[in-house]
């Protein structure tokens, strides 16, 4: 066997093993690039749908308000309306 027959038996093994262990570490980087994405994509649709979330606290707190309102103004309206029927049931 002359020298150039054993690097060649040699040196296909190393190349595929090189290969492997490169194709290897791309393969994981490209995985955590995915994830990474995948992550920066879930983190920008919580911050949208906490906005909304915080938003939609603001309204109903609101709407409680504007509800205890009218309220307040049909108990008033309802007072008055006993009053009027009192009166009329008196005046007949």
């Amino acid at each position: 066997m002359d020298w150039i027959t054993i690097i060649s038996m040699i040196l296909v093994p190393v190349t595929g093993v090189v290969s492997w262990l490169a194709g290897s570490k791309m393969r994981r980087n490209d995985m955590l690039q995915k994830q990474q994405d995948s992550i920066d994509l879930l983190s920008t649709r919580n911050k949208e749908l906490l906005e909304e979330v915080v938003g939609l606290r603001s309204e109903v707190a609101k709407l409680k308000t504007e509800n205890s309102a009218l309220r307040s103004e049909v108990e008033e309206v309802n007072h008055k309306l006993e009053h009027v029927k009192t009166i009329t049931r008196y005046a007949k």
